[in-house]
């Protein structure tokens, strides 16, 4: 997947259970990014969207201080994320929910467990190139 080399675009990921960012870490450099940033919560993301834009959002909803949803609503009103799509990768299964999100404006939803194969699907998706 990386043989193609590396890609440029910069990735915040936003997720508060270390496993979990691991996994979507991981995953990111077996599809070839490596310019990645992390927030353990929405507060970290936003002061990390201070600092520098990024390509695309990749975030948790259930977190400690701001969660996902809270998080996309600040960053939105104070201009942070730019063009930037906003994945919304979490637990949270309840369909009502998930359009609550969708409406919000995030671009995309990915169910826990993340499956890699669905998840360079939705990148590429979301960034217009393949992986």
């Amino acid at each position: 997947m990386a043989e193609d080399g590396q890609k440029s675009d910069k990735i915040l990921v936003v997720e508060d259970d270390e496993a979990s960012s691991t996994i979507l870490v991981r995953f990111l450099n077996l599809m070839g990014y490596s310019n990645i940033s992390l927030a353990e919560n929405g507060k970290e993301a936003i002061n990390e969207l201070n600092i520098g834009q990024v390509d695309l959002i990749i975030s948790d909803w259930h977190m400690p201080d701001m969660d996902g949803l809270e998080f996309y609503w600040t960053a939105k009103n104070e201009g942070l994320i730019g063009d930037a799509p906003f994945l919304m990768v979490s637990a949270e299964n309840d369909r009502a929910r998930i359009i609550e999100a969708l409406k919000a404006g995030v671009n995309d939803y990915i169910l826990k467990p993340v499956d890699s194969k669905i998840l360079k699907e939705k990148i590429e998706k979301l960034l217009g190139s393949s992986c």
